[in-house]
């Protein structure tokens, strides 16, 4: 290994490639010897987020339009978004590795970039602590900072009993509803049950106001209205044209949270993200939707 550690310093390539040069299984069941990390691709938010958060950065060539933190990014190549992918565009730019959120489409893609000999390799997304945990660790081994990623873990599981400690503390409930897009004049795309933005409306200590449908759907005015939410939470980036097609619609703008100016946003990536920050982000909405709260 010193040996081979030597010709390639004289070749010019980095060692941290070595650092990672272990069995790593995909997500899609595929085992994954990765052998150079030095020139990392990432694709989605919060793997983005992760692999920068551990300290690996400084090797990432490119990262896909879903990702906007940290700011360094917006100064990189931007590769289509992962449900968009082309073998071209990625391999293109000579990456050693390509890091990717589970939901990256056309499989035939991935397909052809493996067997053109790049280890690509998908991070399953799980919205739970321990999907975050088992997220953070699957990177952390592929990009040779496992120290790191216990480190970042820990970090997000306090946070996450202070949020836990902090829950037990509430006497009410507030109902939340999360909008994630207004379609056309005044129909919302909403979340209902099983979805990432129900999953951290719980964790604050609130509920979600939609709840007899999984996923994101659009849904009637009508039902805005019967929920009549306390809350109205929304991605920061889509906070001033959602905010105006519910301002605007009869019967919604009649809701306790628009009466209220309980109109809020927050990141989106940091919100749904389950990644490094997943921990601060539950705190954060707790705060936003329990204002009595303080640290």
């Amino acid at each position: 290994m010193r040996y081979l550690k030597l010709s390639l310093l004289i070749l010019g390539i980095s060692t941290a490639s070595l650092s990672a040069q272990n069995s790593i299984k995909s997500s899609d069941g595929i085992t994954l010897t990765i052998e150079n990390n030095s020139r990392i691709i990432t694709l989605g938010g919060s793997v983005t987020e992760t692999v920068y958060a551990l300290g690996a950065g400084d090797r990432v060539i490119a990262t896909d339009q879903s990702s906007t933190f940290p700011s360094e990014v917006f100064r990189l190549p931007r590769v289509p978004y992962l449900r968009n992918l082309t073998s071209e565009g990625l391999i293109s730019l000579g990456p050693s590795l390509i890091i990717s959120s589970d939901d990256a489409n056309p499989k035939s893609v991935i397909d052809q970039i493996r067997s053109a000999g790049t280890d690509f390799l998908l991070v399953e997304e799980k919205e739970s602590l321990e999907g975050m945990a088992s997220k953070i660790r699957t990177i952390a081994q592929a990009v040779g900072k496992e120290e790191e990623g216990e480190a970042l873990i820990q970090k997000n599981k306090q946070e996450y009993l202070l949020a836990d400690s902090l829950r037990k503390t509430l006497s009410t409930s507030p109902k939340v509803l999360f909008v994630l897009a207004v379609r056309g004049e005044s129909t919302f795309m909403v979340a209902g049950a099983n979805s990432s933005a129900s999953v951290m409306i719980e964790l604050a200590g609130g509920q979600n106001a939609v709840t007899d449908f999984d996923g994101f759907k659009t849904i009637s005015n009508e039902a805005i209205v019967a929920a009549n939410p306390d809350y109205i939470l929304v991605m920061h980036s889509r906070l001033d044209e959602i905010r105006a097609g519910i301002e605007k619609t009869p019967g919604i703008n009649l809701t306790k949270a628009v009466v209220n100016n309980n109109v809020i946003g927050m990141d989106g990536n940091y919100l749904l993200g389950f990644g490094p920050r997943f921990g601060a982000a539950i705190i954060e909405l707790m705060q936003k939707i329990h204002p009595s709260i303080t640290l």
